[in-house]
């Protein structure tokens, strides 16, 4: 073989080898592209939920405290509560035990309170009976002294049974 046929392999093998990696390259561009789009597209969707989860829970609780707040200042009977609580949360009703002599607004499983009232009155005219009196609002529960609000309703019911 003569050095000219030597030289013209070589050249061949030489820009068969730089096509090469020239093709592998644009192969693991776009593969660490699309890696790169799929994991911080995941991440940012997870992110999303977490910080959309954490905004409705600050509204929820400031509103509940709203509630609480204007309960105290300006609700007399458990139906001024109720009217309350329909404007704060339309779709959640509250619940009355009229035998302990409480109402019980729970927006969700965290966020609650309970209000005592002193008296139950009978309406007249259609016989429904409803709370009146409002002495105390209890908001252990979103202080997040949870056990003292589990207490506080379980002796208000053993009071309640007896």
């Amino acid at each position: 073989m003569n050095a000219k046929t030597l030289s013209i392999a070589l050249s061949v093998l030489v820009i068969a080898l730089l096509a090469t990696l020239l093709m592998q390259k644009g192969s693991y561009v776009s593969q660490a592209t699309e890696h790169y789009n799929k994991t911080t597209g995941n991440s940012y969707k997870g992110a999303s939920r977490i910080i959309e989860y954490v905004n409705n829970s600050i509204d929820v609780n400031k509103n509940v405290w709203a509630l609480a707040c204007e309960t105290v200042q300006s609700a007399k009977t458990s139906q001024d509560q109720a009217r309350l609580e329909a404007k704060f949360f339309p779709a959640t009703k509250g619940s009355m035990s009229i035998a302990n002599m409480t109402r019980r607004f729970e927006a969700s499983s965290a966020y609650y309170f309970v209000s005592t009232f002193s008296k139950v009155e009978v309406d007249k005219k259609t016989e429904v009976k409803s709370l009146a009196g409002l002495v105390s609002v209890d908001v252990n529960a979103l202080l997040g002294n949870v056990a003292i609000a589990s207490a506080a309703e379980e002796e208000s019911e053993d009071e309640g049974e007896e």
